[in-house]
């Protein structure tokens, strides 16, 4: 007697059939297959019980699930090149992060307005929002941290009782004080005095082996590298003289040193009588002070002049007042007016002064 097949049951024995024709032994179907040719055997069984209608449309679905799955994968495979390399955040006591030995935030630039404004934003989020970066210290027990950059969320986090937010990665001392200036310069907000700090440090400790090595290798210009690095290498009574070192600008820098250069007893008597009148009471502002060191009163600029020797004899006069530079030179033929007009513009350069 004939069995009397449904619709399903005979799609259901011509799947099995094609299955058996077209895979001999059994294979494993790959999980990333796509999944319209693992239905190949099933469309043939329903096509052959009848059913094409069902195979157009189960078809069209399954192409836009799978066009779906693509655009999963492929966002999936955004987002993880987009954090590819970002280091996890943990919450640290700040008690056991330790400011580097590169540090170069004075002490000033804990105090004032920007600070306070600071540490109201972290008190308000219960934490530092932007993460901090250390470093493990090695040997340390318990576990203590160095910080590579973020000296101020950190201070804020521990004056205020807070934990601190923190990336942790080891990394060694040339590519810490490289994060940190990078760091630094991109907040902007970072003095010329605390740049200058940190590269004549870098400098003195034989980070790098050169000034100019030093700019290429934080992609500076050498000619700010130097204006910084004279900032910080002024004396200290000049630096005194200033109510703080964060108020010396970069253009003070080569007038500064011009002036102590050419009479140093002058420029620090002249600051030791600010600082006398600072503690009396009087307040100068960062502009008086500086026109005052190098010899500006009351508006009116001071030359001051020196004479170039060579060989223990006059070749010729520099005078320096408040914003310029005059050479007395004797009479030159054009060539050699012509070469010297050359260094001139490119000391410009160097300095910064020109593009």
């Amino acid at each position: 007697m004939a069995v009397k097949l449904s619709p399903r049951e005979k799609a259901a024995l011509a799947t099995q059939m094609m299955n058996k024709v077209s895979s001999p032994s059994p294979t494993p179907v790959s999980t990333t297959e796509s999944p319209v040719r693992q239905i190949n055997s099933v469309q043939i069984g329903l096509a052959m019980a009848g059913q094409g209608g069902k195979v157009t449309e189960l078809e069209k679905q399954l192409h836009e699930a799978e066009r779906a799955l693509d655009e999963v994968r492929a966002d999936s495979v955004a987002l993880n090149a987009e954090w590819q390399g970002v280091l996890p955040s943990k919450k640290l006591d700040p008690k056991f992060v330790k400011p580097s030995k590169w540090a170069n935030r004075h002490d000033k630039s804990f105090e004032g307005k920007e600070f306070l404004a600071l540490k109201l934003e972290i008190e308000s989020a219960g934490c530092n929002v932007q993460p901090i970066k250390v470093r493990p210290i090695a040997g340390s027990s318990p576990q203590e941290y160095e910080i590579v950059f973020g000296h101020r969320r950190h201070r804020a986090c521990l004056e205020l009782d807070l934990p601190v937010l923190a990336m942790i990665e080891p990394i060694d001392d040339k590519e810490l004080f490289k994060e940190m200036d990078r760091e630094n310069r991109l907040r902007a907000d970072l003095r010329p005095y605390e740049q200058g700090v940190m590269y004549a440090r870098a400098l003195d400790e034989g980070m790098f082996s050169s000034l100019r090595k030093l700019a290429e290798d934080l992609g500076l210009q050498s000619s700010n590298v130097t204006t910084a690095v004279n900032i910080a290498r002024l004396p200290k009574a000049v630096i005194e003289a200033f109510d703080s070192p964060l108020d010396v600008q970069y253009r003070w820098s080569a007038p500064l040193n011009e002036a102590f250069k050419s009479d140093p007893d002058l420029v620090l008597s002249r600051a030791s009588e600010i600082v006398t009148g600072r503690l009396a009471g009087v307040k100068t502002s960062a502009v008086k002070v500086y026109e005052r060191l190098i010899g500006i009163v009351d508006g009116q600029p001071k030359v001051v002049s020196h004479i170039v020797k060579l060989g223990g004899k006059a070749a010729f006069k520099v005078s320096i007042s408040k914003d310029k530079v005059a050479f007395d030179l004797p009479v030159l033929s054009k060539a050699t007016l012509s070469k010297i007009e050359k260094a001139i513009l490119e000391a410009l350069k160097e300095q910064g002064a020109l593009p």
